[in-house]
């Protein structure tokens, strides 16, 4: 018990200088969602209590998932800002996923899924970015490329829903993000090592560095 507290100790000071750097950052920091949910489709999509709140949620899309799904409620006229990047691998160098919002009051698009009944959806293509914005994300110590952030004006008040897929249904790595306003609470901060540790998973950074 003894060793256990004083390790807690010692981490809090940590904690909060991490804290401090990461609200001073002049680059976005968002908040993880680490989640178990399928998030296939609109009756498993991941709930976001608060789509104004910087969150991203990091998936592979394969055969058996081909899309994720985040669904939240917004008052009318709400100002939705989105962005979807892919961690910085060579594989996924020409990996080009697509957003969909998703929701009513939106126009009438093709897609490669059902929509929910009285829907409509805007598509977020990235396929005509030839140079995606690299970003180093300083506390995760993990680089990835940005293919596009847009700020969509959701016309009524409702559900929405925020997807993300692989038009060409391409297997690959991506992140999808919503919200701006950063929040971190002292439970997060105690929770940073833990999601740096399963981002940089993702992000394959210890192959890099094997491979070097």
């Amino acid at each position: 018990m003894y060793h256990a507290r004083t390790s807690l100790t010692a981490f809090v000071p940590a904690a909060l200088l991490i804290n401090v750097a990461l609200l001073s950052e002049q680059a976005r920091a968002h908040r993880p969602i680490f989640t178990e949910v399928k998030a296939t489709g609109p009756d498993t999509a991941i709930l976001i209590k608060d789509p104004g709140i910087s969150q991203v949620v990091y998936r592979e899309i394969s055969q058996e998932s081909p899309s994720v799904w985040l669904a939240f409620d917004v008052p009318k006229n709400f100002p939705l800002f989105v962005q979807i990047g892919v961690p910085v691998i060579d594989r996924l160098k020409e990996y080009r996923p697509a957003m969909a919002v998703v929701g009513p009051g939106l126009p009438q698009e093709p897609t490669p899924f059902a929509l929910p009944e009285n829907s409509g959806v805007k598509i977020l293509a990235t396929h005509d970015v030839a140079q995606p914005r690299f970003f180093h994300e300083h506390f995760t110590s993990t680089d990835s490329w940005i293919l596009r952030s847009e700020t969509i004006v959701l016309p009524e008040a409702g559900r929405y829903y925020l997807v993300a897929y692989s038009p060409d249904k391409k297997p690959g790595k991506l992140w999808l993000a919503l919200g701006k306003k950063e929040s971190f609470g002292a439970a997060d901060l105690l929770e940073f090592p833990t999601w740096r540790k399963r981002i940089q998973e993702f992000h394959e950074v210890q192959n890099k560095q094997a491979s070097r």
